[in-house]
């Protein structure tokens, strides 16, 4: 399961140490003669990212590699917050939502402005947010994105393809005060009226349940083969995601009825708590941007004068199939 993660629990020390080989029992005899009386040799060029507290190694580096520390990607977050949201400082800035693993190898920070948020309906209130993403096993650079959480359910997707753009200078060792950000998308509030348009359109279309599966299996990019059926793990993760998927496409389509919002709610839902994951914190980040582009590819397939369901989710209506078969043969 996710967990819930305080801030000062990603403030913890991070260091770059040298890296040390032990030497051999007849290498060590060599240098021993030779009057030195060292059983370990430093590797040139390379060093160790390390967490201080747990002696733990989460990568292994460069000499030349710039370490970014959460406390300074969080900074780096401040000032970004006040170029999205266009602020002259930070102090309407909240932390809304960390995402970080028990080896705290990496993190997702977001934040929201505690003045600004929209309903689209009524008592249907959404926020926009700002991921700050930092990691010392260097599996996630340093990025921000924004993204936007229905606030009731708490359900969020990441807009990828509207990007935040941004370069730092070094000053000695430390992120210099000449940061520049850029945004692809002009004025926050552009971006929201196009999202507001986005949901409408979601709310106006007709979606059957029947499709739920097919669609999210499309949107986060998962293809189930035969091969598949015959691995246990594999097996038991698909008939998880399968389950869970029954559960919220029953939950918000009785709420909001057959319509793409509720589909728009399942996917996200799904993306920000991927408990059918093995390692739900890794999934959330992809997850949530898989489904910010659902969304604005399917809005944009349905204004499409020849669009049609089974066109659409092509592949993946087999892989459904295929899916719900392997189901109907096991009991739970």
């Amino acid at each position: 399961m996710t967990r819930k993660t305080a801030l000062i629990e990603i403030l913890f020390p991070v260091e770059l140490r040298p890296i040390f080989l032990q030497l051999t029992q007849k290498e060590t005899a060599q240098l021993l003669t030779g009057g030195s009386s060292k059983n370990y040799e430093r590797i040139p060029q390379f060093k160790a990212v390390v967490d201080v507290e747990r002696n733990n190694v989460f990568s292994v580096v460069t000499e030349r590699y710039r370490l970014v520390l959460n406390s300074e990607a969080i900074k780096l977050g401040q000032e970004c917050f006040k170029t999205v949201f266009t602020e002259a400082t930070a102090e309407a800035m909240q932390v809304f939502n960390i995402i970080s693993p028990k080896s705290r190898s990496f993190c997702h920070v977001d934040y929201i402005h505690k003045g600004i948020s929209f309903e689209p309906w009524q008592d249907d209130k959404w926020v926009p947010f700002l991921r700050v993403t930092n990691s010392y096993n260097r599996m996630k650079p340093l990025g921000f994105d924004v993204g936007f959480c229905r606030w009731i359910c708490k359900n969020g997707l990441v807009l990828g393809e509207k990007s935040i753009r941004f370069r730092y200078v070094h000053t000695k060792g430390e992120v210099g005060k000449t940061t520049e950000f850029r945004t692809t998308f002009g004025e926050l509030k552009t971006l929201e009226n196009q999202f507001i348009e986005s949901l409408h359109n979601l709310k106006r279309f007709y979606v059957p349940k029947t499709v739920m599966l097919p669609m999210l299996l499309r949107a986060f990019k998962v293809r189930v083969t035969d091969s598949d059926l015959l691995k246990a793990k594999r097996l038991e993760q698909l008939l998880a995601l399968r389950r869970v998927q029954i559960s919220l496409t029953e939950k918000y389509f009785n709420d909001i009825g057959p319509n793409g919002y509720a589909a728009l709610n399942v996917l996200t839902d799904f993306a920000s708590r991927p408990e059918a994951y093995i390692s739900p914190e890794n999934m959330v980040n992809q997850l949530q941007k898989r489904s910010g582009e659902w969304m604005a590819e399917f809005v944009t397939q349905l204004k499409r004068d020849d669009f049609n369901f089974d066109t659409y989710l092509g592949e993946y209506s087999a892989c459904a199939k295929l899916l719900e078969g392997s189901l109907s043969t096991l009991r739970f």
